[in-house]
């Protein structure tokens, strides 16, 4: 869940936690974006784009949620962004700030400075789609092999837009499984796809199907911007990931994972 469209209130916060109850969801966490703090904007600085989002003080989200996780059964988690030429400034920060119950490593931004979910009608979406996948799986398997997270976000989030997939597909799967099969890195299972054009899961069901083959485990996130959407979909989609053969779910505490069966 990110709670950034509204204040860091219980009000605000509350309401995404009678979703997350309505959804029969026991534990849930808050991972609110990176980029949004002012204390980590040196590590964006270099993406003029993003300056806009830079909105709130790391410190005042990690005292709100420390005081919400005295009444609930919260964790403290942050989504930040993976750049293979900042890994030391990233490892510098999570040091400095070790805070969180969860890390969650994701990409959003490939060469030049392309972030490929901001605009569907993006021009650089006309250019080669292979290469924009080999890019963006590229930097996902640096991701996971940075050691800087505890848990890989949306795994194949760069076919959001619906974009027809590379004739490689398959290859591509069977590559980053075994890249996530020799690592400590959690999988998370985002149900967030469901809600956009491309209306699947990240992973994918057969991308799923590829990793299943390793003892991977799983986390699951319903990436919740709004209450609406807070813990949508996820019992559909914990079925489909024990019926696949995943048998362990990874329970996050000041990032030392404790596994428990599905």
């Amino acid at each position: 869940m990110h709670l950034e469209k509204g204040e860091f209130t219980k009000k605000w916060w509350e309401e995404f936690y009678s979703k997350e109850l309505e959804n029969g969801i026991k534990e849930v966490g808050v991972s609110e974006h990176a980029h949004r703090f002012i204390e980590a904007r040196y590590i964006y600085s270099h993406l003029p784009y993003t300056e806009k989002w830079c909105d709130s003080s790391l410190e005042k989200y990690i005292n709100f949620m420390e005081e919400i996780k005295r009444s609930y059964n919260v964790k403290i988690g942050l989504e930040m962004d993976y750049f293979p030429e900042k890994e030391d400034e990233i490892r510098d920060f999570l040091e400095k700030y070790d805070v969180f119950d969860y890390v969650l490593g994701s990409v959003h931004w490939l060469r030049s400075g392309f972030g490929f979910d901001i605009d569907p009608n993006d021009p650089r979406w006309s250019n080669d789609l292979e290469e924009i996948f080999i890019d963006y799986f590229d930097r996902v398997k640096g991701a996971i092999n940075s050691g800087l997270f505890d848990i890989i976000a949306h795994l194949d989030l760069i076919k959001l837009w619906g974009v027809p997939l590379p004739d490689d597909i398959e290859e591509i799967y069977e590559d980053v499984a075994k890249v996530i099969a020799n690592s400590r890195i959690v999988l998370e299972i985002n149900t967030s796809g469901l809600r956009r054009p491309v209306k699947e899961i990240y992973p994918s069901p057969k991308f799923l199907e590829v990793i299943s083959k390793y003892d991977v485990p799983v986390t699951f996130g319903s990436d919740a911007h709004l209450p609406e959407d807070a813990g949508r979909f996820i019992k559909d989609t914990y079925s489909l990931v024990k019926s696949l053969g995943f048998r362990r779910l990874a329970v996050f505490n000041r990032r030392s994972p404790e596994f428990v069966d599905l």
